[in-house]
Formats: structure tokens, C-alpha cells, sequence
């Protein structure tokens, strides 16, 4: 009798043990933790990919390297460079086929990262809950987030991986409804090689 308590007592504690490591596995702590690990790297590649009404399918792809970014030619405007030197900001951007360089000086307002600005509202782990079917966290019922510039997310799914994430929902911008994928990646692997001048 007393060695069937013990064995009870073991299997109890190991299903405990069990459930506490599942639930922690999947706990939105892990966003907090992701989001600071983005805040503190000094490079990331962000591809956003919109379906966008009469314009189709539109990607725009933004790569930041410590003091470089580099952003893709998006609805008609071109590729663009910058770099950030003693408060200054450089600008390289293609006219005609040749690559001009302008400078303005920043203030401090100007100088926050994009993950810090942007995305902040995207990585705020109160806003989500864990989806076990699906293994990924998706926004609560009735949250909307708002992020780059007024887009506001009313479905969204967040699924954290070894080396980034991947946000695919809608968005209403401006009263238009459309699909978008947000993928983080190379986090700390993301190098900038600016155009000669």
C-alpha cells in the first residue's frame, strides 16, 4: 500500500512538473522576451507583404545594420539607403542611375529604432493568448493594434522562431481592409553593404 502511494505520488508530481513546463513553454512571456531580444540587436531584415485593393500584391523589405538601413522601392518610390554618422544623417537614393548622396542633421526624436517605434504595439504580450491547435499566439478577442503609422491589426496570428517571427493577419488602414504578413528575421545577420557614391 505504501509503495502504490509513492508511485501515485511520483506520477502526480511528474504530471504536474509535466503541465507547469507545457504552460510556461507557451506562456506570452516568450513575446516580452522576443521583443527585447529585438530591441538589443544591432541588425534585422523586416518583409512586409500587403494585398493591397487595385494595387495587388505589394512587399516592401526594410534591413537595418546597426547605423545603416536600407528599405526597397515601394509604390513608385525607389530604393533607399540611410546611415547615421555623429548625428547626421546620410541618404543615398538612385536619380537616373546614379547614386546621390544628401545629409540632414537628426534630433533626438529622429533617432529610435524602427522595432522600438513602429512595431512597439505588435509585441505588447497582454494583447495575445496561446493557440495550442495552431502553435502560435493570436490577438484577443476584440484587441486591435496599432503600428506603422495608424495601421491598425483586427486579426492577427505571432509565431516566434529560432531567429525571428512572422505576424500574418489583416489590417485597416484608412478604412480598407487588407491582408499582411510581417516576418522578422535574421536578427543580428542582417549586414548593409551602402551603394558607392
Amino acid at each position: 500500500m505504501k509503495k502504490k502511494l509513492i508511485n501515485l505520488i511520483s506520477v502526480s508530481c511528474i504530471i504536474a512538473l509535466l503541465a507547469v513546463v507545457l504552460i510556461g513553454c507557451n506562456s506570452t512571456k516568450k513575446i516580452d522576451k522576443f521583443y527585447d531580444k529585438l530591441s538589443e540587436c544591432d541588425s534585422v531584415t523586416i518583409d512586409i507583404e500587403m494585398e493591397m485593393p487595385i494595387f495587388g500584391t505589394a512587399v516592401v523589405t526594410t534591413k537595418i545594420d546597426d547605423n545603416k538601413t536600407y528599405t526597397s522601392g515601394f509604390m513608385g518610390e525607389g530604393e533607399e539607403y540611410t546611415e547615421v554618422i555623429d548625428n547626421v544623417e546620410y541618404t543615398y537614393t538612385k536619380v537616373l542611375g546614379t547614386w546621390i548622396k544628401d545629409s540632414e542633421e537628426l534630433t533626438e526624436e529622429d533617432d529610435e529604432t524602427i522595432a522600438e517605434d513602429e512595431y512597439a504595439e505588435l509585441f505588447n504580450a497582454d494583447n495575445y493568448e496561446y493557440d495550442k491547435e495552431i502553435d502560435k499566439y493570436v490577438l484577443k478577442e476584440g484587441v486591435k493594434t496599432t503600428f506603422m503609422e495608424g495601421m491598425q491589426a483586427t486579426t492577427l496570428t505571432l509565431e516566434l522562431t529560432d531567429n525571428g517571427c512572422v505576424f500574418i493577419g489583416k489590417v485597416n488602414s484608412d478604412g480598407v481592409l487588407m491582408p499582411i504578413t510581417i516576418t522578422m528575421k535574421d536578427l543580428n545577420n542582417t549586414e548593409i553593404v551602402l551603394p558607392t557614391v
